[in-house]
């Protein structure tokens, strides 16, 4: 994922970033602590503090991303468009973790929590930006409740933690 026309030290920052999100897309939200995310991306801790001085630097900058891979999913040309999207996107793994993550995070205090209530109003002022608050209470929480019970009714037949699109 990381392109290649960036500095190394682009590049490392854009490492860390991969692993934090994929941490957060494969339900391991317990790993996302500064020692856990440095070992896995094989460099010390304080080439962790150089690239990423804080916990709270890391999220941020993975929140940016996490809503940007959420909402390129997404028509918001019309409420209309939305929902057919929305519902259709259940299909990449990708967007399908973003949701489960949204949903899961939800109920625990962590910082996936921090992560998916930040990333979840990014996502609705975004919308409420194009389509309206209408859509904002009305469309999305007929979406979670749709994609709860898609996810409810595949438990068992596909695995939730593929995350590969």
């Amino acid at each position: 994922m990381t392109p290649v026309n960036l500095s190394p030290e682009q590049q490392l920052k854009e490492r860390i970033l991969d692993q934090v999100l994929a941490f957060l897309l494969e339900g391991d939200w317990q790993q996302i602590e500064m020692k856990n995310i440095a070992s896995q991306c094989g460099i010390s801790d304080a080439e962790l503090n150089e690239c990423f001085p804080s916990l709270q630097s890391i999220t941020s900058a993975v929140n940016s991303r996490l809503t940007q891979n959420f909402i390129q999913h997404l028509d918001l040309s019309s409420r209309e468009s939305l929902r057919l999207t929305w519902l259709d996107s259940l299909e990449s793994p990708r967007f399908r973790a973003i949701v489960h993550l949204f949903i899961d995070a939800s109920q625990q205090k962590s910082v996936a929590w921090r992560l998916a209530n930040v990333g979840w109003n990014q996502f609705t002022n975004h919308v409420a930006s194009h389509l309206g608050y209408q859509a904002v209470n009305q469309d999305l929480p007929w979406l979670l409740g749709k994609s709860m019970l898609k996810f409810i009714n595949q438990r068992g037949r596909t695995p939730l933690k593929s995350v590969d699109s």
